[in-house]
C-alpha cells in the first residue's frame, strides 16, 4: 500500500510538473516581450528623455503653449502647424534626419513660417506670436522629414521644407510644422 501511495504521488508530481512547466515558459516569454515593448517605447524620440515630470508650467511656458495654440488655428491652410500628445506615433516617423536648434534659431524660423503661412494676422501680431511661441525651452530637437520631391542640402542652413517634428516639448506635446 505504501508503495502504491509513493507511486501515485510520483505520478501526480510529474503530472503537475508537466502541466505547470508550459505556463512557466509562457510566463517568462511574455515578461520578455513586455520588456522588449518597454524598450521600444523608450526609443521614441524625445528632446530631453525622462527629465520632465508633469508639473505646473511657468507663466512663460504657458504663454508659449498659448501662442502655439493661436498659431495652430491661425494658419491660412489647415494642419500647417499643430500639436499632439507627446511621444505618440507621428506620420513623419522615422525622420530622415534630426538636429537641435536654439530658441533664437527657432525664433528666426517661426517668423519665416508665420509670415508665409499666417498672412491673415497683422505683422505686429505675427511678431508677438513668433517671439512668445519659442519660450517653452532653451533648445529644441527637430526631426526632419524631407519632401519626397528632392534631396535636401543642409549646407545652406536649416531646411524649411517637408515636415518638422519637435518631439516632447516640455514632456507634454509634440509640435508639427508642415512647410
Amino acid at each position: 500500500m505504501e508503495n502504491k501511495i509513493k507511486t501515485m504521488l510520483s505520478i501526480i508530481m510529474k503530472s503537475i510538473l508537466f502541466l505547470v512547466l508550459p505556463f512557466l515558459v509562457l510566463s517568462c516569454t511574455a515578461a520578455q516581450e513586455r520588456t522588449d515593448q518597454k524598450q521600444e517605447l523608450t526609443d521614441l524620440p524625445t528632446s530631453h528623455p525622462n527629465t520632465y515630470t508633469i508639473s505646473e508650467l511657468t507663466p512663460e511656458q504657458q504663454s508659449a503653449f498659448d501662442a502655439l495654440n493661436t498659431l495652430q488655428v491661425s494658419t491660412d491652410e489647415k494642419n500647417r502647424l499643430y500639436s499632439t500628445f507627446a511621444n505618440i506615433g507621428q506620420p513623419c516617423y522615422p525622420a530622415d534626419t534630426s538636429f537641435v536648434i536654439s530658441q533664437s534659431e527657432l525664433l528666426i524660423v517661426m517668423k519665416q513660417f508665420i509670415s508665409k503661412y499666417c498672412k491673415n494676422l497683422a505683422v505686429e501680431k505675427q511678431n508677438e506670436l513668433a517671439a512668445t511661441s519659442v519660450l517653452a525651452q532653451e533648445e529644441y530637437k527637430i526631426l526632419h522629414c524631407r519632401d519626397n520631391s528632392y534631396d535636401e542640402n543642409y549646407e545652406n542652413g536649416l531646411p524649411l521644407t517637408g515636415t518638422w517634428l519637435m518631439p516632447n516639448v516640455l514632456g507634454r506635446r509634440d509640435v508639427i510644422i508642415v512647410w
